[in-house]
């Protein structure tokens, strides 16, 4: 096991484009280092006491001094939204200048800083990992946003980060036959080994041990239940063959045990999208969505209540948008299906997709259509030429009034939107 560290620095490492790399097997960081020690498993944390993961990483986080608390706080003001320079329902360009992986590599990256995921516990924080630009980090919902940690080598670019709200937040990272695992918000990595690439992290919305993802390239799907200790290949009676990088989700039932055991998955090229009520020993093909697979790199739903949204190409009833107000059961195309579309989200008001495609400097366009809820009346939304690509993923998030999106466009770099 080696922890990554960063020597002689106990904060986020902001906008600085060299850090050293210590192997250290078998034990922490220096003394001056607030760094992991040996143990990276752990159990997770009860986000409503604040509780630090089983382990010997710290038990406060080293952020700004503009962290929201996640034991229920008051959340700190956006401060772009609260000084008036921020216009409603038009993307903005957020992407920091030392973020582009020519200034940090010598060979740059074009598919862009990686993939991006919120702090659930809190909803000003958000992080990027996944190339060679680093661990990213912003506290004020997107504007602004320093470097954690520049060890991290560039991967094949998925949703290849999972982050628990946890204090301190705990992050998990895939890389090539390795998961990097930090129990401090970034500052220090244990690697965990594995027998193959993951793709997809998601986490369980009850219990932060719990992890599933699909495989770069492969087919299948892998398990952990201990916090990424281990992983275990799962891929029981009817799972189709076919597909490959896959994305699986869970459902939210509203009950842990049954959430713990209902997914919906969805594979890129063939295959199609398959449900488990039962953790993966079995799987069926929803009515109404046989056949949907996600676009090259990129794939995520929204769940409202009992109704969802997933995208993709070559469903039953062809492109788009498609919904399920019984928890996945069954499906119906929800907008024209005219266009392709890859990326779902919502807020309590509206839901959106956009298109995208793992791609280096390519103008697809983005689709980018939006329908009030429940999610039946479709029509296109107006963005700025410059936006030239949908993103590989998207945080939804709030300062308590506004509903605030940021999306990572692939080689465009990260984008900010409040909704009107």
């Amino acid at each position: 096991m080696t922890i990554l560290c960063r020597p002689g620095d106990s904060g986020p490492v902001r906008a600085s484009p060299i850090l050293l790399v210590l192997g250290l097997f078998g034990t922490g960081c220096d003394d001056d280092e607030s760094g992991v020690g040996g143990g990276t498993t752990g159990t997770g944390t009860d986000q409503a006491t604040g509780s630090s993961p089983t382990g010997s990483g710290p038990s406060t986080t080293t952020t700004g001094s503009g962290s929201s608390s996640s034991t229920g706080g008051p959340l700190p003001p956006d401060p772009c939204i609260a000084a008036g320079t921020c216009p409603p329902g038009e993307w903005i360009n957020v992407t920091p200048a030392e973020m582009d992986p020519s200034v940090l590599a010598p060979t740059p990256n074009a598919f862009g800083p990686g993939s991006i995921v919120g702090d659930p516990a809190r909803p000003n924080e958000m992080y990027v990992a996944g190339s060679s630009a680093g661990l990213w980090k912003t506290e004020d919902y997107g504007n602004t946003w320093f470097l954690v940690n520049h060890t991290l080598p560039d991967i094949p670019r998925g949703v290849l980060i999972a982050v628990a709200g946890t204090t301190p937040a705990t992050i998990w990272i895939a890389g090539h036959l390795v998961v990097y695992k930090s129990v401090d918000a970034g500052q220090t990595f244990s690697e965990i080994p594995v027998d193959v690439d993951l793709y997809s992290l998601r986490i369980d919305p009850y219990d932060n041990d719990h992890l599933v993802s699909g495989l770069h390239e492969a087919d299948g799907l892998a398990e952990s239940t201990d916090g990424g200790a281990t992983w275990s290949l799962v891929g029981g009676a009817g799972f189709p063959a076919g597909g490959v990088s896959w994305y699986p989700f869970f459902i939210d039932t509203g009950d842990a045990a049954t959430t713990r055991d209902r997914w919906i998955a969805i594979p890129q090229n063939g295959g199609g999208a398959v449900l488990t009520t039962d953790g993966g020993a079995t799987w069926a093909a929803p009515p109404g969505l046989a056949g949907l697979t996600h676009g090259h790199g990129n794939c995520q739903i929204h769940q409202t209540g009992d109704t969802l949204f997933v995208a993709g190409t070559d469903g039953p009833s062809g492109n788009g948008v498609y919904r399920s107000t019984d928890l996945g059961d069954t499906w119906s195309l929800a907008d024209a299906g005219n266009a392709p579309q890859a990326i779902v989200w919502g807020t309590p008001n509206n839901v959106y997709s956009m298109w995208a495609w793992a791609c280096s400097k390519c103008d697809l366009g983005t689709n980018f259509q939006s329908s009030p809820l429940p999610g039946t009346s479709w029509a296109p939304t107006t963005h700025t030429d410059q936006l030239q690509i949908g993103p590989n993923s998207l945080v939804v998030t709030s300062d308590g009034t506004h509903q605030i999106f940021v999306g990572l466009m692939w080689s465009q770099g990260l984008w900010r939107y409040i909704e009107p």
